[in-house]
C-alpha cells in the first residue's frame, strides 16, 4: 500500500531511512568527542584544563566555519554537484588531520602541549 505524502513533506518511512543511514557518523563522532579528552590527559599527558580549553576552542571555531562552508557549498556549481566535490577532496586532508591529532607527539612540556 502506497503512503500518500503532502508536497513538500517526508513520508515516516523517508525520515526513518535518512536517520538510520546517518547514525553510523553520528556514533562515530559522538565516540571520538567522548574519547578525546580522555585521549588528550590520559595518553598525550595534557592537564584536564587544558584539554577541556582544546577542545573548546575547536568547537567555537566549528561554531564559525560551518554556517561559512555550508553558505560556500550552497552555491558551488561543479559538474559532481554543490557538496560533492568537497566531500571527495577533503576526505585525505580530514584522514591525515585525523591521524595527526590522535598521535601522542612524546611532547612532555604543557604549553607545547
Amino acid at each position: 500500500m502506497r503512503e500518500k505524502v503532502k508536497t513538500g513533506t517526508l513520508s515516516k518511512a523517508t525520515k526513518l531511512g535518512f536517520g538510520a543511514a546517518d547514525l553510523g557518523g553520528n556514533l562515530f563522532f559522538t565516540a571520538m568527542g567522548f574519547w578525546t579528552l580522555n585521549f588528550l590527559t590520559d595518553t598525550v599527558g595534557l592537564g584536564a584544563a587544558a584539554a577541556g580549553a582544546a577542545v573548546m576552542v575547536g568547537k567555537l571555531w566549528d561554531a564559525v566555519t560551518d554556517p561559512m562552508m555550508g553558505f560556500v557549498s550552497d552555491r558551488t556549481r561543479s559538474r559532481w554537484g554543490r557538496r560533492r566535490p568537497y566531500l571527495l577532496f577533503g576526505a585525505i586532508p580530514l584522514a591525515l588531520t585525523m591521524w595527526f591529532f590522535f598521535t601522542n607527539p612524546g611532547i612532555k612540556d604543557q604549553l607545547w602541549l
